[in-house]
């Protein structure tokens, strides 16, 4: 754009300057105005550039916040990536414990289970030998009665055999 303002400035120049050695009053006239529109339009142009400078020295700037955000957010993500990576190591680190002491709880309820099993059959055995043991005690209970009542007959055999 610059180099185009230029190029029209030297043309002009060039152009009022061979127009001025060659010219009469008319066309100097002529060419003082052709040379003040050129003037407007070239000022117009160096507004138009300053203007188009100072939008494109913004647009760097935000380019430049721009990138300088963008660094800060993929050195974010590059930190949140890490922490992402150890908590993922850590899940596996529970997952493991979790699952080993699954494990260890299921051993245990097998052998709660187990345990149980052996508690009611103890009870039934206990309570098998309880039923065996009042049915022996009622019999030892019948044999001191009888031993009582062969004593006593014995006692009162002895009584008369010595009288």
């Amino acid at each position: 754009m610059i180099k185009e303002m230029r190029i029209f400035t030297c043309v002009t120049a060039l152009g009022l300057a061979l127009a001025l050695a060659g010219c009469n009053g008319t066309e100097l006239a002529d060419l003082k105005a052709a040379l003040e529109k050129t003037e407007s339009e070239r000022d117009n142009l160096q507004t138009q550039v300053n203007t188009v400078t100072k939008t494109r020295d913004l647009l760097q700037k935000q380019v430049n916040e721009l990138a300088d955000s963008r660094d800060r957010l993929e050195q974010q993500v590059t930190e949140l990536t890490g922490s992402r990576d150890q908590l993922q190591k850590q899940v596996k680190g529970l997952t493991a414990s979790r699952d080993a002491l699954q494990n260890q709880a299921d051993e245990l309820t097998l052998s709660r289970d187990a345990a149980v099993v052996e508690a009611r059959n103890a009870k039934q055995r206990i309570d098998a030998l309880a039923t065996q043991l009042d049915a022996e005690t009622k019999k030892v209970s019948e044999l001191q009665s009888q031993l009582k009542q062969v004593q006593t007959a014995i006692a009162e055999l002895q009584k008369k055999f010595t009288l």
